[in-house]
């Protein structure tokens, strides 16, 4: 696809027990502008979902016939990694956009996408803006301390320019593109992302950065915007320690731990735990969630490297 022309775009959802918020996301798909000359399919992999998903998909197919095409998929193997390979293995057009189950997306998505693919044939993979929408506010220590877990709710903008992507400056994957035939050579590592309530993405960072590493570009795309849903199970102290595990197990996975001695990380993990309670009860906040991150941190690399030992 050396001319860089888009003739179809695939759509891929992943998800796992969000009927409700699903159904936001997918009408907003019914919403999306798409350029007459681009056909569209949404790919959309359940992984083992035991609420009402499939229905949504049912309904959700029902209604968008005209506007596309609906490819219902089941995966199996539990995890999100094997769904996204599931949605490449499935993939038929010239560019895949990849969102959550719980986003909502901006009318013209797709036709930024296409015209950013188009008008940059030399490169192969794009991104754009996550803004959080909390569906009630956030308790005040989120507030106060949101340039420090602002990654907890894939909150993600790059600046209001086009720039080209650095390993240091990637896209989060509820908001991203790539060329089908560049995604098929860099599948999701499954040792990678999430599964289940198991908090640990990577896995696009990951496949980003092979792809830099083999001489490949991307740029960002300031006005793709996504709207990700935030719900009130999510605005909690566990929330943000589980996903800050998630994080140090990461720094495990890309060789950066702070250090290997796992009687040092289980101490600092503990130590760390205890101030954090402690300090919760008469401290400000930002001194006690550095406590709660850092012990979060340390917890993280002593499980990875517990498991790897």
């Amino acid at each position: 696809m050396s001319s860089g022309v888009i003739r179809q775009v695939d759509i891929a959802i992943c998800t796992w027990n969000r009927d409700a918020i699903l159904a936001q996301t997918l009408d907003s798909v019914i919403k999306l502008r798409v350029p007459d000359s681009v056909s569209l399919c949404v790919l959309i992999v359940d992984n083992n979902s035991t609420d009402h998903t499939s229905s949504v998909i049912s309904s959700f197919a029902a209604r968008f016939g005209a506007s596309g095409t609906v490819v219902p998929l089941t995966e199996c193997q539990q995890g999100h990694t094997h769904c996204r390979n599931l949605a490449i293995e499935s993939a038929s057009g010239d560019l895949i956009l990849w969102t959550d189950d719980d986003v909502i997306l901006a009318p013209d998505w797709v036709e930024r996408y296409v015209n950013a693919a188009e008008s940059e044939p030399g490169n192969v993979f794009w991104g754009s803006v996550i803004e959080p929408t909390f569906q009630e506010d956030p308790p005040d220590w989120i507030e106060h301390n949101w340039e420090n877990i602002k990654g907890c709710f894939a909150y993600r903008n790059l600046g209001d320019q086009a720039i080209e992507f650095s390993p240091s400056q990637l896209p989060y994957g509820a908001n991203f593109g790539i060329r089908t035939n560049i995604q098929r050579e860099f599948l999701f590592d499954t040792d990678l992302g999430r599964r289940g309530e198991f908090v640990f993405g990577e896995d696009e960072l990951d496949v980003f950065r092979r792809i830099l590493a083999a001489g490949h570009k991307g740029s960002w795309i300031p006005g793709a915007v996504v709207q990700h849903v935030i719900p009130r199970q999510r605005i909690t102290e566990k929330f943000v320690y589980d996903y800050f595990v998630g994080q140090g197990k990461a720094l495990v996975a890309n060789g950066n731990p702070w250090h290997r001695d796992l009687a040092r990380l289980n101490s600092e993990a503990r130590s760390e735990f205890l101030s954090y309670k402690m300090k919760r009860m008469f401290a400000d906040s930002k001194t006690w969630v550095s406590h709660m991150i850092r012990s979060a941190l340390a917890k993280g690399q002593f499980d990875a490297l517990r498991k790897s030992n």
